[in-house]
């Protein structure tokens, strides 16, 4: 194939253009980008870039209305869950061929509409130079080529520059209008096209009225747009309406759209999402399958068209023979990379469930920013993001810039309501409802996107009227039910929640929503299977075969932890209700909407959740820790109104565990000592976006350590102080100038220096940041320096990135790393681990040995590698030599919280296999000191301390136990002699009483499993299984029970007489003596 010479020729207005020659390429191979003209083969349509609302901003084709989005709480369209405000799209209105010049030669005419073919692929494609080069080639040759221009337009657009893009698309607009083309159909088309690029800018920058009015603008007799006979002008229509307020208008032209003779694939797409407006998703999902057949699967757009229609329908469950939500969106962004309705919709999958653990919502947010600072869409997001998270400092620069770029928006104007609310300027607020009601009195909206902000700061009670207006105001917003519903449950009118919920079902007419679905049904379930018991403040949800051992100790337990934090706070919060979950499913659905969720508790202010020591986890983990914890932030928020930065609460709460119980430390020294030495600890600008996240347990740790630092250096009056300055509505900034007059910037640089300290006494290799290894490589050369301390620093570094490659498995790198760092000179016990763990693995345990042996007798001292080298020597059966480095690997890391990697456990093994039990019940007593939960282990030194009359701390470690697992009859027989033996009558009663009334089937002592315990988990019981489980496992019959006997109840009721007795109790006594004549005959005792 040859190109055809292209000369200038008088009259056509392109003197100076270079004269084309002459070219050859073979067919179908892929034409430079420097080549004059693109190949018959690259020839293809512009693409629209949008998502029923979260598609890129600023692309369609020649002249498409520009897609628009608002991400987060907004969910601006009201038939798109990703949605804020809907995109205008305006595909090419014809199918095949283009020519948009006025009277010229045909064989030019050609030419010219296969460049602006290759523009529009470059552009689909996210090559903005190369689009932008072949445009300006037409537009210096030709300043008045409306059509050049239109498309200039759109690359300015899709980069996120929507002044330029308006700037561009308005002359694009003019020179159209003025064309003398001659033929009045192809004039009127390119005045169309043009159009609705202009009115897509307009609507970008919140200008509906002049949207409006470009889109009535006629030709003559000719209106220039034609809803019934073009979608693109329809949804055209159907988004500036919608963004107007006018939503009765929106809907009517959407049926016309829909019903719009069918065309080539950006028609198909337009008529798609105008059935998606009208919620018709079977429709929308035919529509958008064509547009993606016609278009042969190559339009980004396209596909994150269909991704939103499958996300409205079924959110984020994967439909069968459908591809998945995700999937759609990895190959949009394949297609076109940093695609800004991909990125927009990723965003907005990862905040729906915050499992997605490769990117967070802020991380894909921020890629976004990068590509396009002024992205006005990202900065929509970004800003109900920060609002989000309470990050009032990002929020206000983000809004502000909003304010200067498109002031009128009424999203942007939505979320300066949410920021007027949250600062307390709540007249503010109701003056911009108001002011967006009156153009929009149907939209629910902006009173929606208030209050789903609200819901997000954990201000559920705040949240309920601004969610009650909005279905108020549209009764079939499903999403506001929703959101309503889950306010509704969170501050505790549960039945009020469940009749939202079934409303939200009804009002969303078919459409899936799983966080919606869950809560519904674990609400039901809440009310069919519970009790409540309400005493005083307080009221209880739970099960009520478990009622009477709650009553005995959740009870004075939560009421104890009430008047604890009252006095320290100084605030008593009001009514509070406590839901306890046997099943974790439950609890985690009934907390976050998802399963899966890594905690044992959750506090919403009025309502608090918790899993019950009867769930899955049985035996691991304590329920009292988590209640004293959960309940602290009772009055956190309640003194706060939940104003306060989730880390400050979390924070004071895992302070409080362990101002209670030294023991209840969460011990993740290990995730410490790490973020120090790679330098990842956690910014206090950014902890709070660590509970939506990946380090969500580490953020609790590190909250709890930052407040523990402050308490230290300032006293605990000004964390009340802060809790207080937030709830005055002042932002992080402020309140940590009045309360510690320090900038966060500075408690940054303290808390590096504290947590520094923590781990200085602990010698573990840390685990390397990829981040960090990419940083070091960068900054230190493979040449050694000759200053000896630059040397060593050196040397250090590279060993560093050796250690880090070996734990990510590149032992070929590491060994190179290495090379590198003996370079240094320097043969340290630190190498020498190295070396050692490298040897194990290829297998040659005598050489691996042997360096861990050298890498220690010169000082080395890491845990691990004394670990393993303990551990191979007692492979070698040297037991007294192997004790001697577990108890040096101790001292490196005391309490180390891998069980199956434990010192204190491995010395306690080699010492009862020397016969020596103190030695080894000491050593685990040791390391019970460092690790919650563990029931039986605690439960079994508690019985030693007992048989060696230690009784206090026996019935320390069997109170312990019992905050693990109450319903074990022995524990409770056990620590009541205890007790009884340090005349602790009261007490000791009620634990006789409580090993008489633990229910049997629920103890797994006295409730054995007959089948194959394979099937079975840990600690379950016949009583804890749900009854399908039961059924499947052959119900009751495969269960022994072994109730008490008259005999033991006999002597458990005698020592709770002699306990009533020893307090002066003789009529209690007396009962507890008649019920043991009832079971046993005098002369049978």
């Amino acid at each position: 194939m040859q190109a055809p010479k292209r000369t200038t020729k008088p009259g056509n207005k392109r003197l100076g253009r270079e004269v084309w020659e002459r070219r050859s390429w073979r067919v179908g191979e892929s034409i430079p980008h420097s080549l004059p003209f693109p190949s018959a083969r690259s020839k293809s349509c512009l693409g629209v870039n949008f998502w029923a609302g979260v598609a890129r901003e600023g692309k369609s084709d020649l002249g498409g209305l520009v897609p628009r989005c608002q991400a987060g709480a907004m969910r601006w369209l009201k038939t798109a869950v990703w949605l804020t405000v809907l995109t205008v799209v305006a595909p090419l209105p014809w199918g095949g061929q283009e020519c948009w010049a006025q009277d010229l030669d045909p064989e030019l005419e050609a030419l010219l509409g296969e460049e602006r073919a290759e523009a529009r692929r470059l552009l689909s494609l996210g090559q903005y130079g190369a689009a932008l080069a072949l445009v300006r080639t037409h537009l210096n040759d030709e300043p008045a080529d409306a059509a050049a221009r239109n498309l200039l337009a759109l690359v300015r657009a899709d980069q996120g520059k929507a002044l330029l893009a308006l700037r561009e698309a308005r002359r694009a607009y003019q020179d159209a209008v003025a064309s003398t083309d001659s033929n009045p159909a192809r004039r009127r088309a390119l005045i169309a096209v043009c159009g609705r690029t202009l009115a897509a800018q307009h609507l970008t920058l919140g200008q509906t009225d002049e949207a409006l009015a470009l889109l009535s603008a006629r030709d003559g007799r000719h209106g220039i747009h034609d809803p019934g006979s073009n979608a693109l002008d329809a949804w055209a229509w159907v988004q500036a309406q919608d963004r107007s307020g006018n939503l009765r208008a929106a809907h009517a032209s959407a049926q016309v759209g829909i019903g719009a003779p069918p065309g080539d694939w950006q028609q198909e797409l337009a008529r798609g999402l105008c059935h998606q407006y009208e919620g018709g998703l079977v429709g929308a999902s035919v529509a958008l399958v064509e547009a993606d057949r016609l278009a042969r699967g190559r339009e980004a757009s396209v596909l994150v068209a269909l991704a939103g229609v499958y996300f409205e329908s079924e959110q984020e469950v994967e439909a069968q023979g459908k591809r998945s939500v995700g999937l759609l969106l990895r190959e949009a962004l394949q297609l076109c990379p940093g695609h800004q309705g991909a990125l927009l919709a990723q965003a907005e999958l990862h905040r729906l469930n915050r499992m997605r653990q490769s990117q967070s919502p802020e991380q894909i947010l921020a890629q976004l920013l990068n590509l396009r600072p002024d992205s006005i869409l990202g900065l929509v997001a970004a800003a109900s993001s920060d609002l989000a998270d309470g990050q009032l400092v990002r929020a206000r620069r983000h809004l502000s810039r909003l304010e200067e770029l498109a002031p009128a928006r009424r999203d942007v104007r939505s979320l300066q309501a949410a920021m007027a609310w949250i600062e307390h300027r709540r007249g503010d607020c109701m003056d911009l409802l108001k002011a967006l009601e009156e153009r929009g009195p149907k939209d629910s909206r902006p009173e929606r996107l208030v209050g789903s902000t609200l819901l997000k700061l954990y201000r559920f009670v705040e949240a309920r009227p601004f969610l009650q207006m909005a279905v108020e105001r549209d009764p079939t917003d499903h999403r506001a039910w929703a959101l309503l519903g889950l306010a509704l449950a969170n501050s505790g009118d549960e039945r009020a929640a469940v009749v939202a919920l079934e409303k939200a079902k009804t009002a969303a007419q078919g459409r899936q929503d799983a966080k919606r679905h869950n809560l519904a049904m674990v609400l039901s379930r809440l009310e069919a299977e519970t009790v409540e018991d309400r005493r005083g403040e307080l009221t209880f949800a739970w099960m009520p075969d478990a009622a009477e051992v709650f009553e005995t100790y959740l009870v004075p337990f939560y009421s104890e932890a009430r008047e604890t934090f009252a006095a320290r706070y100084g605030h008593t919060p009001g009514h509070t209700r406590i839901e306890v979950f046997r099943r974790f499913s439950d609890f985690s659905v009934r907390s976050v909407g998802f399963e899966g969720f890594p905690a044992l508790g959750v506090c919403f202010g009025p309502v608090v959740t918790s899993v019950s020591p009867l769930a899955e986890i049985r035996g691991s983990f304590s329920w009292a820790r988590t209640a004293w914890h959960e309940f602290s932030h009772v009055v956190h928020l309640g003194l706060s109104h939940n104003r306060c930065p989730r880390w400050i609460t979390e924070g004071l709460a895992t302070w409080e565990e362990t101002e209670r119980n030294p023991g209840w430390t969460r011990n993740m020294r290990r995730e410490l000592l790490d973020s120090v030495g790679t330098g990842n600890l956690i910014l206090v600008r950014d902890l709070n976006r660590a509970f939506r996240g990946p380090r969500i347990l580490f953020g609790y740790y590190q909250g709890g350590l930052l407040c523990s630092m402050l308490i230290e250096g300032h006293g605990f009056a000004p964390m009340v102080g802060l809790l207080q300055a937030f709830d005055e509505g002042l932002d992080l900034d402020q309140a940590f100038e009045r309360e510690l007059g320090l900038t966060p910037e500075e408690v940054d640089r303290d808390f590096a220096v504290y947590a520094t300290r923590l781990v200085r006494e602990l010698a573990l290799e840390p685990r390397q940041d990829p981040r960090r290894m990419g940083r070091l490589l960068l900054s230190v050369g493979q040449e050694p320096p000759e200053d000896p301390a630059e040397l060593e620093e050196w040397g250090r570094s590279w060993l560093s990135m050796a250690w880090g490659h070996w734990q990510q498995g590149s032992r070929v790198d590491a060994e190179a790393a290495l090379r590198v760092a003996s370079l240094a000179g320097l043969d340290s016990p630190r190498a020498m681990f190295l070396k050692a763990e490298m040897a194990l693995d290829a297998g040659d345990q005598t050489v691996a040995l042997e360096l861990f042996l050298d890498g220690a007798s010169v000082g080395g001292r890491e845990y691990r590698a004394l670990m393993t080298l303990a551990r191979l020597l007692e492979r070698e059966e040297e037991f007294e030599e192997a004790l001697l480095w577990y108890q040096e690997a101790e001292l490196c890391f005391p309490g180390y919280d891998d069980s199956a990697f434990s010192a204190e456990r491995s010395l306690a093994k080699l010492h009862e296999r020397a016969g020596r039990t103190e030695e080894a019940m000491e050593a685990l007593d040791r390391w019970l000191a460092w690790n919650p939960g563990e029931y039986d282990l605690r439960l079994k030194i508690a019985r030693w301390h007992h048989a060696g009359e230690r009784y206090e701390q026996a019935a320390r470690l069997f109170e312990e136990a019992n905050e693990v697992d109450p319903f074990r009859r022995d524990l409770h027989d056990a620590w009541g002699k205890s007790l009884l033996a340090q005349k602790h009558y009261a007490r000791a009663e009620v634990e006789f009483s409580m090993a008489l009334a633990v229910p049997v089937d629920l103890d797994p002592d006295y409730c054995v499993f007959q089948g194959d315990s394979r099937e079975l988990r840990p600690g379950a019981t016949l009583g804890t299984l749900p009854a399908a489980e039961r059924e499947r496992l052959g119900g009751a019959k495969q269960w022994q029970l072994t109730p008490l006997s008259d005999a033991e109840r006999a002597r458990l009721l005698s020592l709770s007489a002699e306990c009533a007795k020893a307090q002066g109790a003789d009529e209690r006594a007396q009962k507890y003596l008649e019920a043991v004549d009832a079971l046993v005959p005098d002369g049978n005792r």
